[in-house]
């Protein structure tokens, strides 16, 4: 545990309090400052533009994205030259076919060559081990990270949410201590009048202190993993307890919303349940309008369907390509994602025409339970400074242990597994028992993809 982490998890709530507070404002200045007010107010209006002028849009940004990627990025200036294209052979969105498809291991190949070196020193760095373990870092400029938060809080504002209300997030991030055994279970970042909950405190022993918080009520909403929630949720019905100050309305993220987990949650919390689909590295988003159909956010970027399968009722199932318009400092153009969805032609009574999506899946995966009973799904932020590893899988055959099943990069060695077994430790639980286990290549699922968590317990 590093020496700032132990000064944290010793000091006051009070003191707590106030360090998430100051890494509040520090967020909030990169999230909703520079250009977020433009931008958002923009997409206001963006949103109802005709299908026409949604095309139109999209071809200009291609355009430009295509001319600046080939002048300024040399992984595409290459990557044309050889491939003998021009940007003047993309006239239409169909062109973009013509480029090839950009996976993660391109990404982390050729690194160094998918930046802007102009811009590099004032981007922000990012990293994410995606749904399958694999860590992936890349760049973020400020104007990208702002136009992201910018499309989710156009969400948001689709369900009478605005940019300023007090909201609660449940969370795998441990802002509250590990081993705290008494209340508060939450902690405050006054900044973005944000009250954080953390999945680790989410057990019979605590959830009445959890509830009673809620049941004071304040939020306007709520932010989290389903799979949290859903934990919560269940807590709480089996306990028979009642949430009797109830948000407005509860956006989940990171995970795929499972429909047994959104009846749940709406069930309990008794409101509505709805989601958005995005990705870390920021190249595409699609948003849930108020009839609960995916809308493509056609406005920062390109969502593609590759390789479709056409379905007996016309839709088209693919797997997902994400090309954004908003990153300068490292553009991704047909990145692909991981992920499968099914594209509808539809004229969606909202009135937004935009490309539509009725699902999207590949995100779904078991959970462990901790020698604690604490129920942990999602391992991405353990294996993210984990550069070494190719691929990697979290295992459970009995209670009390895990295995990690691991692809090893040519660099790894005794230091990554120690470094696992302290973020494991600190993050997950001390008293899990880690055992490795090293294999040329990660068993995959029928659907082409293999879970990074995977449970054997019934």
């Amino acid at each position: 545990m590093s020496i700032i982490k132990t000064i944290y998890n010793y000091s006051p709530v009070i003191i707590q309090n106030l360090a998430c507070t100051l890494r509040g404002i520090h967020e909030k200045n990169i999230r909703l400052g520079g250009e977020f007010d433009e931008i958002y107010n923009f997409l206001q209006e963006s949103q109802w533009w005709s299908f026409d002028d949604i095309r139109d849009y999209q071809v200009e940004e291609l355009q430009k994205l295509i001319e600046y990627s080939y002048n300024h990025i040399p992984y595409y200036f290459d990557l044309f030259n050889s491939t003998k294209l021009k940007p003047s052979d993309i006239k239409r969105l169909d062109d973009i076919q013509k480029i090839p498809v950009l996976t993660k291991e391109l990404v982390r190949g050729n690194y160094e060559k998918l930046i802007n070196l102009d811009l590099k020193r004032k981007s922000i760095h990012a990293h994410t081990s995606g749904s399958t373990g694999k860590s992936l870092n890349f760049l973020l400029t400020k104007r990208a990270i702002q136009y992201r938060w910018a499309i989710w809080f156009r969400h948001k504002s689709r369900f009478s949410i605005k940019v300023d209300d007090p909201y609660a997030t449940f969370t795998g991030q441990v802002a509250v201590p590990m081993a705290q055994n008494k209340p508060p279970y939450w902690r405050e970042n006054y900044a973005m009048r944000q009250t954080v909950f953390t999945m680790h405190h989410i057990n019979h022993e605590k959830i009445e202190s959890i509830v009673n918080r809620l049941n004071k009520g304040g939020f306007a909403y709520y932010t989290g993993y389903p799979s949290i929630l859903f934990s919560l949720a269940s807590l709480i019905e089996e306990l028979g307890m009642k949430i009797t100050s109830p948000p407005k309305i509860i956006f989940t993220g990171a995970e795929a919303l499972l429909a047994n987990q959104r009846e749940k949650i709406s069930k309990v919390f008794g409101c509505v349940v709805t989601d958005q689909y995005g990705f870390t590295e920021g190249a595409g988003n699609a948003s849930r309008c108020e009839n609960d159909l995916f809308h493509e956010d056609f406005e920062y970027g390109i969502l593609e369907c590759y390789n479709p399968i056409v379905n007996k009722d016309g839709s088209k199932t693919g797997k997902v390509l994400a090309t954004g318009f908003t990153n300068m400092v490292m553009p991704f153009i047909r990145y692909e994602i991981g992920d499968t969805a099914t594209w509808i032609e539809n004229n969606c009574p909202c009135g937004r025409y935009s490309s539509t999506i009725r699902e999207i899946s590949g995100r779904n995966e078991d959970f462990i339970v901790t020698p604690e009973g604490n129920k942990i799904l999602r391992f991405d932020y353990i294996f993210k400074d984990t550069a070494n590893i190719f691929e990697a899988q979290v295992i459970q055959k009995e209670l009390g242990s895990i295995i990690i099943k691991i692809v090893k990069r040519q660099g790894y060695s005794v230091k990554d597994e120690n470094f696992l077994i302290k973020e494991i430790s600190s993050k997950v639980s001390p008293a899990l028992k880690v055992y490795f286990e090293y294999v040329s290549e990660i068993e995959k699922e029928t659907t082409g993809k293999y879970r990074a968590v995977k449970s054997y317990l019934k």
